[in-house]
């Protein structure tokens, strides 16, 4: 291969906002396993017992947590409801829950069960790190992985030459006989 060959620029630039796209998708992901955050830790409003039905893994976060629909028992209360318990791992058996408040910006607050060991960290220096890290690092591998995918395409066809034009009547005599003008002499 040459070193003068031309090469396709835009695989480079689809991989690298593909990849830092997933990138984003995996900090979200990462984030919310480690129950990450740079405010305050959302507070447990009430507790109780869960037995949980079913598990499945949550696509949304890259199938890091599982999500499981559970028949919950709050401390205090007789009757029994259907709860969704997001976790970080398949929950089996009987298993202590915690009803959790967490802030929003744009909405009040949102409520949340999850199992009474569930991760939270408040630490905003790695929530910038990572949200950072994360898509900057996938950029950079598509762009580098589009790069070497563009010299395995066949060559792009050449540039034309840029054109020299010129007026047709580029004399004084010829817009005169294209105009059926006499010239005057003075």
């Amino acid at each position: 291969m040459s070193a003068d060959r031309r090469f396709y620029h835009w695989p480079a630039f689809v991989l690298a906002g593909v990849l830092a796209a997933l990138g984003i998708w995996a900090f979200i992901a990462v984030q919310h396993s480690m129950g990450l955050t740079t405010g305050e830790l959302p507070q447990a409003e009430r507790s109780g017992k869960a037995q949980p039905q079913s598990c499945s893994r949550d696509p949304l976060y890259l199938w890091i947590t599982w999500t499981c629909e559970a028949q919950v028992q709050w401390n205090g209360e007789e009757n029994v409801v259907a709860e969704r318990v997001i976790s970080v791992r398949e929950l089996t058996g009987t298993v202590d829950v915690q009803e959790r408040v967490v802030p929003r910006k744009r909405v009040s607050t949102a409520r949340e069960v999850v199992p009474a060991d569930y991760p939270g960290t408040s630490d905003g220096a790695l929530f910038f790190v990572m949200m950072m890290g994360f898509p900057v690092v996938g950029a950079a591998a598509g762009y580098f992985a589009g790069t070497r995918l563009a010299r395995l395409l066949p060559e792009p066809p050449a540039k034309p030459e840029k054109l020299a034009l010129r007026s047709k009547m580029s004399t004084r005599h010829d817009r005169d006989k294209r105009f059926n003008r006499k010239r005057r002499r003075p």
